[in-house]
C-alpha cells in the first residue's frame, strides 16, 4: 500500500498534537512538494550519470598516463562507448538487487553504503565475467576498469550523503515524513517515540498516542494522548495517519489480532512493536528459519578478523602516541609533582574491562591526595573541591587519560569502545539499571 510522502498543509478543524511545528511545516509545503518516490528516482539517474561519467573519465586518464595498448596501439574509445549501457545496465542491476532503490526510510547510512559497495562489487564482477565470455578483453585496459570502480565508490558515496543530508533537512521541515499514530504504551513505546523524534532523517512524525490508562491531553514521551485505543478509526482519519505503530501493554496483548484486523480494514500500514523490545534494546538480531522470525539477542560482532584488525590499531596508534608525547608526558608530571607534592604523580584504580575482567588503569593525579577518604567513592563533578589547581586544568583539557595510552598498549582497554567504569560503580550499577 503505497503512501504519498508529500507535505500536507494544516487543516483548522483537525486536532495538532504539536502547534507549534504547524508553521514550519505550512511553510515547507510552500517552498517544495515531493512526489512519494522522487529519491529512488534521484539515485537511479544519479547513478546512471555516475557510471557513464567514470566510465569517460576513467578512459581520459589513462589515455593522459598511458596513451598507447599493451601491444603499443592507440587506446581506442569505440569499444567503451558500445560498452557504457551495457555496463549502466549492470550496475543498476547490481544496486537494485542490493536494495539502493527501495525507500531509505528506518535505514541507517552504513547499511545504505554496505548495500552500495556490495551492489558495486557486483557489478565489477559481471562486467568481468562479460568481458571474458565475450573473449574482447583486448579491447578494455584493466586499468580503465579499476578506475571507472573506484570513480563510482567515491562519486556514489558522496552522492547518497549529500541526499542523506538534504532528506533530513526535508523531513526536519516535515516535507516527506510519515505521520505515525501510536497505539498504546506499552513496553519499549517510550523509547520508539523519543527515538522517531531524535532522528528526523528516518522519517517518521508521531502525530499523537491512544491509550486507555492516559486521558486525553496528556503528554506520553513528548507526544499528546488524543484519545483511547477505541478510536483508532476516526483518529487515524483525523490525524492523517500514514502508518499505525502498535504498543499495547502486555495484559492487553489479547486485543493485539483485533487491531490488526482493524487497520487492515481500514487500509492502514501498520507495524507491532515487540513487548521485549525495552529487553533487547538496539542489540537485537532477527534470523529466521523458512519464514519463521526468530529474534535474538546479539553480543558482539566484533570477533576474528575485525576483532584482530582493531587490536593492530590500538597497537599501532598507542605506541606512536606514547612516543610523541614522552616529553610532554614527562613536563605534565612534573608540574603534578610540584603542584601536589604530598600525592603520587599517577592515579592507579581498578576497573572493570572486556568480559568483566578488572584492570588498574593509569592516569595522572588530579584531585588531593586520599581525596575519598572522607566522601567515600563517588563520581567527580565540575568544580569538584578535590580537585588540585593543576588537575582542574587538567581535567578540563583531558590530559589526564593521556597515560591511559598504556593500558591501550597492554591490551586492557581500547581506544574506542565503552568507558571502564570503576569496580564499585560498576557493580552498583548492575544492581540498579537494568543492562
Amino acid at each position: 500500500m503505497a503512501r504519498r510522502e508529500e507535505a500536507r498543509p494544516a487543516v483548522d478543524d483537525v486536532p495538532q498534537p504539536d502547534p507549534a511545528a504547524a508553521p514550519a511545516a505550512r511553510k515547507s509545503s510552500r517552498l517544495v512538494t515531493l512526489g512519494p518516490d522522487w529519491l529512488p528516482l534521484a539515485l537511479l539517474v544519479g547513478d546512471a550519470v555516475i557510471v557513464v561519467a567514470s566510465i569517460v573519465a576513467a578512459y581520459l586518464f589513462h589515455r593522459t598516463v598511458d596513451p598507447f595498448h599493451t601491444e603499443g596501439r592507440l587506446l581506442p574509445f569505440g569499444p567503451y562507448i558500445a560498452a557504457i549501457p551495457i555496463v549502466v545496465f549492470l550496475y543498476l542491476f547490481a544496486l537494485t538487487i542490493n536494495r539502493q532503490y527501495q525507500s531509505w526510510r528506518g535505514r541507517s547510512l552504513s547499511d545504505l553504503l554496505l548495500g552500495l559497495y556490495s551492489g558495486i562489487g557486483l557489478a565489477a564482477v559481471l562486467a568481468l565475467a562479460g568481458i571474458s565470455l565475450g573473449n574482447v578483453g583486448t579491447h578494455y585496459s584493466r586499468l580503465v576498469i579499476t578506475y571507472t570502480v573506484l570513480l563510482t565508490v567515491v562519486l556514489m558515496t558522496v552522492e547518497r550523503y549529500w541526499l542523506r543530508q538534504y532528506e533530513t533537512t526535508l523531513r526536519r521541515k516535515g516535507i516527506g515524513t510519515e505521520q505515525v499514530l501510536i497505539v498504546g504504551t506499552g513496553t519499549g513505546s517510550e523509547m520508539l517515540v523519543q527515538r522517531m523524534s531524535m532522528f528526523p532523517q528516518y522519517g517518521y512524525h508521531v502525530v499523537g498516542v491512544l491509550d486507555d490508562r492516559m486521558p486525553a491531553g496528556s503528554t506520553f514521551a513528548g507526544s499528546q494522548v488524543v484519545g483511547r485505543i477505541d478510536d483508532l478509526p476516526r483518529k487515524s482519519r483525523e490525524l492523517r495517519a500514514d502508518q499505525v505503530f502498535i504498543a499495547i501493554a502486555e495484559e492487553d496483548r489479547g486485543r493485539l489480532l483485533n487491531l490488526i484486523k482493524l487497520c487492515e480494514d481500514q487500509q492502514l500500514e501498520f507495524k507491532v512493536v515487540p513487548s521485549m523490545l525495552d529487553i533487547i534494546s538496539t542489540r537485537a538480531e532477527v534470523n529466521s528459519i523458512d519464514g519463521l522470525p526468530l529474534v535474538g539477542i546479539r553480543h558482539s560482532r566484533l570477533r576474528g578478523t575485525n576483532a584482530v584488525l582493531k587490536r593492530a590499531v590500538d597497537i599501532v596508534v598507542s605506541a606512536i602516541a606514547l612516543t610523541i608525547l614522552a616529553i610532554p608526558l614527562l613536563i605534565v608530571a612534573v608540574f603534578v609533582k610540584l603542584t601536589s607534592p604530598r600525592g603520587p604523580v599517577l592515579f592507579r584504580q581498578e576497573r572493570i574491562g572486556l568480559n568483566g575482567q578488572p584492570f588498574r588503569v593509569i592516569k595522572f593525579r588530579t584531585m588531593i591526595p586520599n581525596a575519598e577518604a572522607e566522601t567515600g567513592p563517588k563520581v567527580a563533578e565540575p568544580g569538584d573541591p578535590r580537585a588540585t589547581p593543576v588537575g582542574r586544568v587538567m581535567r578540563k583539557l583531558s590530559i589526564a587519560e593521556l597515560p591511559q595510552f598504556w593500558n591501550v598498549l597492554r591490551g586492557d582497554m581500547s581506544l574506542v569502545g565503552p568507558r571502564p567504569q570503576p569496580t564499585f560503580f560498576d557493580e552498583r550499577y548492575g544492581a540498579e539499571v537494568p543492562r
